[in-house]
């Protein structure tokens, strides 16, 4: 066995996970290799300064072809210690600020702190960003994950934020980082498939789709396919740079996107039918709020994203008389477009073209 590049098999990579820990006195840095029983942990305190060898160790990691995996530390952990990185030496005061201005700064720029991909000293792969956790709708901690897993023990942050550790405390914090880091790692294993999938596309395109989540990889691919038949999706200028293309409305009159052959004969769906085609939209947010129909018992609720429905607190059985039949349309609307040619006037007809070709595809896989 060797450090740096392949071990014993062809796809086990050199990656290490991480994360760290920070707190106005105390700063801690656990790794563990991925499929090797080798670990690392640093602290750097009032009672000891591992800076030096945390910016040794990480130079090492790059000089080896390592790649550094976490959760959500593309957004977090990687910031942090990059910026200890570059200044060489730290103490935890200066991590902790760090860290308070990464949080901070969610609601209103969390793009500031990142470190783009050319920057970075070592590869990154984060876990939170390729199970697309980072979309509200769909946040997930690592304790409710280890929930899931099943893990033998769920450890919560032991100390409130801002808390000045005691030497005993340190010891318990570095236990839990220890902790976090041996549950990343599990969790690593169990979406190998994912990094599997995202290394063949990568390889396959010489595009890093690493951090992608599904709907990107989507997107990106889409977006490859269209240039490929010559549909330029974006464009470029030396003032704003590269920009995508669009076609502006500043009002959209329903009516004219209802296609004329929707129907109905409960007059529940007449009723929102005809709501919609009065309205002329300038924005999309919100814009459906309370439109529901209420058709034997049933309510439906309507949305930009869609149109919902659920029966609550309620028992259904089958029996002789009534069956329970679950029905799902294929990719319901991405054939709503593909069936009736519908598309981005700024893109044209090969759109939809390009649109069936990858259904089609997906359908296969």
């Amino acid at each position: 066995l060797r450090v740096g590049g392949l071990f014993t098999g062809e796809h086990m990579k050199n990656d290490w996970i991480y994360d760290l820990e920070t707190y106005p006195n105390v700063f801690t840095l656990h790794a563990q290799h991925a499929h090797l029983p080798i670990e690392w942990s640093f602290e750097i305190s009032d009672w000891r300064n591992d800076s030096r060898a945390i910016v040794e160790w990480v130079h090492w990691l790059k000089s080896v072809g390592a790649r550094m995996v976490g959760f959500n530390s593309i957004g977090f952990d990687y910031p942090i210690l990059h910026a200890l990185c570059r200044m060489g030496q730290a103490n935890a005061q200066i991590l902790y600020d760090k860290a308070m201005a990464i949080i901070e700064s969610q609601d209103d720029n969390r793009w500031m702190h990142m470190v783009k991909p050319t920057d970075r000293l070592v590869d990154q792969l984060d876990l939170f960003l390729i199970h697309h956790f980072d979309n509200r709708a769909r946040s997930t901690s690592l304790k409710v994950l280890e929930f899931n897993m099943r893990a033998d023990s769920i450890q919560d942050l032991p100390f409130p934020v801002g808390t000045v550790l005691t030497p005993d405390q340190i010891t318990t914090l570095r236990q839990y980082n220890a902790h976090d880091v041996s549950q990343t790692k599990a969790f690593y294993h169990k979406s190998k498939a994912m990094l599997e999938f995202r290394e063949e596309l990568t390889q396959k395109y010489q595009r890093d789709f690493t951090n992608h989540n599904d709907t990107k990889i989507g997107k990106d691919y889409f977006v490859m396919e269209l240039e490929k038949a010559g549909v330029s999706c974006y464009d470029y200028s030396p003032g704003k740079g590269r920009t995508p293309r669009q076609t502006p409305r500043h009002v959209i009159n329903l009516r004219d996107a209802v296609l004329p052959w929707i129907a109905f004969r409960e007059p529940e769906f007449n009723r929102v039918l005809n709501w919609l085609k009065a309205q002329s939209i300038t924005e999309t947010k919100g814009v459906f709020k309370d439109l529901t129909a209420t058709v034997d018992g049933f309510t439906y609720v309507f949305g930009t994203g869609g149109i919902h429905g659920s029966i609550e607190k309620t028992v259904v059985e089958s029996n002789d008389e009534y069956m329970i039949l679950d029905l799902d349309v294929t990719s319901y609307y991405p054939n709503l477009a593909i069936q009736n040619g519908l598309y981005p006037e700024h893109l044209g007809e090969t759109f939809v073209r390009i649109y069936r070709t990858l259904f089609e595809q997906r359908k296969n896989y």
